[in-house]
């Protein structure tokens, strides 16, 4: 910027100099003719006013230097020249427009070119009286003689051209300095903000304008180093907090390039720092987060799934950051939480598939003491524990089907009557129906793809629950809608309904909204369960809507 604005500067003074030293030469050049013009002028009335027809012509006429004096006749000829040339070669005068002039009475002066002596001349003619008739006399002075007066004066000229030619360009230059050296000044102040080296020092020597303007930048320069300070310490103590958290973090822009990485991150997998700024693809190759990825930068859709990587599960949580193009990937190990669910899964089955056994001989046993008793005392004892080996071959039924949905993955689905699952529901639970005078409605049907036994599972636990929670001679109303989405499934009851606090964990293993009550009417605390894992297994969407002392309806949309 420096070199561009001295040199446009130079140029600019160098064209002003230049055009001022041209205006001054014509000008001299047109004093020096009017001063001329006006000699020849005066020397012409001089000579008239001396004219003697009498005297000698030739002595009359005589003149120093290159100044001439012509005496013509009416006729044109020349009668007398102070420089007598070949009369033989000179033309009639007649025609010059000096002598014109000064015939018609109007004596003007021209510069013209001489055809006689071949250079430029001043000319100016009088016509005066001799004797009884006239004659022209003419003065005049060479051109060239004015220019060589210019010519002498013309070194000098030159030489103040180039003297203020030298100041200016020494004043440009410092004028120049004292513009943009502040400037530099600042500029270097703002490349120190980033290094933490900056300090708030006046700038001396500038112009006043200028001074202002570099005085404001400098406050706004400490405005930034202070903000920068407080953004430092911020961004400081973030990079803590991200490095220590146990969960990994990784951020990328729209370009699916990666912004921000944290060291969790970093060991999960297993690169380096200078993986910032690179694409997504040298982090993973893994198509379902790269799925993921794609759907929440183009379409702001967020995903969570579990992935394996380096033989450790992660849950993943891919998420656009609010206000921003950028997507965050959230990776929480689970390794551990999904080990001690299998091993609960297990154990699970396991006891379950043990204590089968010894019950069901228990209660074989127990028949069979029945059917051989006599005594009537005992009968109480034999119809107790009948009741609670059921109770308990229920409870591990249950316990196996959670085992069973928690570990099925190949699914063998076949068109099923929703409305025919129903009526087996209501015949198998046709005796409690009868004990409590219930009035159990069953409206519609749909078909859904699943299976049988899943169907019958999760349908006989709802009702099953609608009807153990309904007040006695209460209502129970199963509907099935169809439409162009898929089917849905509503199951009312009028009973004790759920309050607000505990519809959310209804759904939880072993968890009863009445525990005497449900211990009364048989219930394992599994029913409930066994439906949240039967929909979660197919995709299904389930809802509830309770009020207490009004009832519950829960909706299955398939």
């Amino acid at each position: 910027m420096i070199k561009r604005l001295f040199i446009s500067t130079t140029l600019l003074l160098l064209v002003g100099l230049l055009c001022f030293f041209s205006i001054s030469l014509y000008t001299t050049r047109s004093n020096n003719l009017s001063i001329a013009t006006t000699m020849v002028i005066e020397m012409a009335q001089n000579y008239a006013w001396l004219y003697d027809p009498d005297a000698d012509l030739a002595f009359f006429v005589e003149t120093p230097g290159l100044t001439r004096v012509t005496i013509i006749a009416p006729d044109g000829t020349m009668l007398a020249d102070s420089h007598p040339l070949d009369m033989a070669i000179i033309a009639n005068h007649l025609d010059r427009p000096e002598i014109q002039a000064a015939a018609r009475g109007a004596p003007t002066a021209y510069t013209r070119f001489s055809d006689t002596v071949g250079v430029d001349f001043i000319y100016y003619a009088l016509q005066i009286p001799s004797g009884d008739s006239y004659v022209f006399l003419r003065a005049s002075i060479p051109v060239a003689k004015i220019d060589g007066y210019l010519s002498h004066s013309l070194p000098l000229l030159i030489l103040v051209l180039i003297v203020l030619a030298s100041l200016s360009f020494v004043l440009s230059r410092n004028m120049i300095n004292r513009i943009i050296n502040p400037f530099e000044s600042v500029e270097r102040k703002l490349r120190s903000l980033s290094d933490g080296s900056y300090t708030a020092e006046p700038i001396a020597g500038s112009y006043e304008e200028i001074g202002n303007i570099t005085q404001g930048i400098d406050e706004v320069s400490r405005v930034l180093q202070s903000s920068i300070a407080g953004l430092q310490d911020e961004k400081n103590k973030l990079s803590y907090i991200l490095d220590n958290i146990g969960d990994g973090l990784v951020v990328m822009d729209e370009g699916e390039n990666v912004t921000l990485i944290n060291s969790a991150a970093l060991s999960i997998f297993s690169v380096n720092h200078d993986i910032v700024g690179k694409n997504l693809n040298y982090l993973s190759f893994d198509e379902t987060l790269k799925s993921a990825v794609d759907e929440c930068v183009s379409q702001e859709k967020a995903a969570m799934f579990e992935l394996s990587l380096n033989g450790r599960i992660y849950l993943i949580a891919v998420k656009r950051l609010p206000g921003t193009v950028l997507t965050m990937v959230a990776l929480s190990d689970v390794t551990e939480n999904r080990e001690n669910a299998k091993r609960r899964e297990e154990f699970f089955a396991n006891a379950s598939h043990e204590l089968k056994t010894p019950l069901t001989a228990i209660k074989g046993f127990n028949e069979l003491a029945g059917i051989n008793n006599k005594d009537e005392g005992i009968n109480r004892y034999i119809d107790a524990i009948s009741r609670e080996t059921g109770r308990m071959l229920t409870l591990i039924s249950d316990m196996l089907k959670l085992s069973e949905l928690g570990n099925t993955v190949d699914l063998k689905p076949v068109n099923v009557s929703l409305a025919k699952v129903v009526d087996e529901v209501r015949e198998a639970l046709s005796p409690v129906i009868s004990e409590k005078s219930i009035n159990f409605e069953a409206i519609g049907d749909a078909k859904i793809s699943a299976e049988q036994g899943h169907v019958y599972d999760l349908i006989k636990n709802l009702a099953e629950n609608a009807v153990r929670y309904s007040n006695q001679n209460g209502r129970v109303s199963v509907t099935i809608e169809s439409d162009k989405k898929g089917a849905y499934l509503f199951i009312f009851d009028d009973g004790i309904g759920i309050s607000p606090g505990e519809q959310t964990r209804i759904f939880e293993r072993f968890y009863r909204v009445e525990k005497s009550r449900s211990q009364k009417s048989g219930g394992t605390g599994l029913g409930l369960s066994i439906v949240k894992h039967v929909c979660a297994l197919y995709g299904w969407k389930l809802s509830l809507k309770s009020k207490l002392g009004v009832g519950t309806e829960v909706a299955i949309t398939f």
